[in-house]
């Protein structure tokens, strides 16, 4: 995910890491693969760490004690929704759709005819046509499709209609219960200090990292 995990490296995500577990004492060696695929190389003991990861993913007990942020999901909405609009339950028996893996549905109760596709366009261009309900996604991302949209814009973006906190994941290995430790300690150290914040904003300058 941009500003998270960049390929050059950089990203909100990968600075945490490496302040965390600062080099020479430690050796990064960054792995950028599918999310689905992330999980599994954690539960199967072969990777030491997965990063932005919601409760309920995995296994209880590899999580860090302390989310690293709390995920702002938005929506674009039809006109006629947006009317109607009260808080996420709004989407009860509506057609929703959001990007791969993103698995949105498992954080609203009520029943929607959920999807999941890979073309954020389509799916804005599907909800500006009227042929679906919603798309669940970021704000800052849809903004910069809208000009590329195949009739002029119709849908309205309603913020923060879902509020997940996001976690760093450890495999149960000795190492992993090692590596956890020294996490969470260290996040203690960022939080009270302030600098997690400062890392946080290095990147998303215009939002919050937990509030």
């Amino acid at each position: 995910m941009t500003d998270y995990t960049n390929r050059d490296g950089s990203g909100y995500y990968l600075d945490l890491v490496r302040r965390v577990f600062p080099e020479p004492e430690f050796q990064l060696e960054v792995d950028l693969v599918p999310f689905a695929r992330s999980l599994y190389l954690v539960e199967q003991k072969r990777a030491d760490m997965g990063l932005g990861v919601y409760l309920g993913d995995v296994n209880v007990s590899y999580y860090s004690r302390e989310p690293v942020e709390v995920d702002k999901v938005d929506a674009a909405v039809t006109p006629e929704l947006a009317a109607m609009w009260k808080d996420v339950s709004s989407l009860k028996r509506k057609k929703v759709q959001a990007m791969l893996e993103y698995r949105f549905d498992s954080f609203v109760s009520v029943p929607m005819y959920y999807e999941e596709s890979s073309d954020l366009l389509q799916m804005l261009n599907h909800v500006n046509s009227g042929r679906i309900d919603a798309v669940m996604d970021y704000k800052d991302e849809m903004e910069k499709l809208a000009t590329k949209l195949s009739h002029p814009r119709q849908y309205v973006i309603i913020e923060n209609v879902l509020s997940p906190a996001v976690y760093f994941v450890f495999p149960q290995t000795p190492k992993g219960e090692r590596l956890k430790v020294i996490f969470d300690s260290k996040m203690d150290e960022l939080i009270q200090s302030g600098e997690i914040d400062n890392i946080f904003h290095k990147y998303m300058p215009n939002r919050n990292r937990i509030q």
